[in-house]
């Protein structure tokens, strides 16, 4: 007989997912949920199932997607790391306007290592685009005409 499917959990349950996320990466198991929101938009849309694997060795890179507890809220969100600096790194949202501040590594949980949509895996992409994504995101204007030029072709598709 099959085993029942189980809802995955949803990172709109913030405080529980993160003690779970954390208790299960550190015994160096992968880490799946389904996410919600619109921040990593275009990367990780509402409702993709992401794989969150433990952080081996040093910490994450420019570039990097990482699940962190945010310091304001407790709970847990995925975003780009933008800039690292001595053990000290910058997270931001891909489609987000502001960023997450600069956060320690003991607020990084773990590395995206893969998103489904779908039903289907995803390409992560390159470290080199990764990285020159994360330069490109930390400019306030380059998110505001990422945003614009997504909401044109929005309405475009939508006349079509």
């Amino acid at each position: 007989m099959d085993e029942p499917t189980r809802p995955l959990p949803s990172l709109g349950d913030n405080y529980p997912v993160a003690g779970l996320m954390r208790a299960v990466l550190e015994k160096g198991k992968p880490f799946r949920y389904e996410a919600r929101g619109t921040s990593m938009h275009p990367f990780i849309q509402d409702g993709d199932v992401v794989t969150v694997g433990p952080l081996t060795g040093g910490g994450p890179r420019t570039g990097d997607v990482v699940a962190f507890v945010h310091p304001a809220t407790g709970g847990v969100r995925v975003h780009r790391v933008v800039r690292t600096d001595h053990g000290r790194y910058l997270l931001k949202g891909d489609n987000a306007l502001g960023d997450d501040g600069v956060l320690g590594r003991d607020a990084i949980l773990g590395l995206v290592v893969r998103i489904e949509r779908g039903g289907r895996s995803r390409r992560l992409g390159s470290t080199l685009r990764s990285a020159a994504l994360a330069r490109l995101s930390r400019s306030f204007w380059f998110t505001r005409l990422f945003r614009r030029a997504r909401r044109t072709l929005a309405r475009r598709e939508g006349r079509a």
